[in-house]
């Protein structure tokens, strides 16, 4: 921005490597990881929204066993699926932040940012399940070797607009929400994150209601 082409020496706040490089670490790995998931959960609550989510992403199937995607999460390391790997990332990014923060600033906001991750989950649930059902009751259509689940990681493919809906409310609107949450940027979390998932599953809902209608319509005719 104009601040850095003033002068670009000047050092007014940390880049993107001081926090998430810190020390030369290039793994740049995060408690939450990439797809905001993590493994067990102690809030039960929770643990349902999650459930689902990962059924949407195909880790688990309907009956909530896992599938050989779980293996391939596991060798990207895209997720912790343990309390002592969560632990210890939270424990290293948290030491970053303390660097700069006292420790009640930064347990508060890492406290806030779990909360908002956990109420964006509660819309993306929600929205996954309505995704669901219209294709148990046939009005999707579900391709050969597919369950009932959208396939969230296979987007590219869907043929649905209510379907791309919700791809967009997975990789965009979902990530600015928790990830502007953990950087405690309010702008992203609300306006561009979670007002957006909100827009996301009323037109999620109503597209439910008039694909049902015209399927019921097809069916009469």
């Amino acid at each position: 921005g104009v601040a850095y082409l003033l002068d670009r020496e000047a050092h007014r706040g940390p880049t993107c490597q001081d926090c998430h490089m810190a020390e030369g670490n290039h793994f740049v790995r995060t408690p939450w990881g990439f797809l905001g998931v993590r493994l067990p959960e102690e809030d039960e609550e929770w643990m349902g929204y999650r459930a689902t989510v990962l059924m949407g992403l195909g880790v688990l199937d309907a009956e909530g066993q896992p599938t050989p995607l779980l293996d391939v999460v596991v060798a990207g390391d895209m997720a912790r699926l343990d309390a002592e790997s969560f632990n210890a990332e939270r424990k290293r990014i948290t030491d970053v932040c303390a660097k700069c923060h006292s420790p009640s600033y930064v347990d508060a906001n890492i406290a806030n940012a779990d909360k908002m991750l956990k109420e964006a989950d509660k819309l993306f649930a929600e929205a996954i399940t309505i995704i669901k059902d219209l294709r148990k009751d046939g009005i999707i259509t579900v391709k050969e070797g597919e369950g009932v689940y959208p396939q969230l990681l296979s987007f590219y493919e869907v043929d649905t607009k209510v379907e791309q809906i919700l791809y967009e409310m997975f990789m965009d609107h979902r990530m600015k929400t928790f990830m502007g949450a953990f950087h405690i940027n309010p702008d992203y979390t609300t306006w561009y994150g979670y007002a957006k998932m909100k827009k996301d599953l009323v037109e999620i809902k109503e597209l439910d209601h008039h694909m049902r209608k015209a399927f019921e319509a097809e069916k009469a005719s």
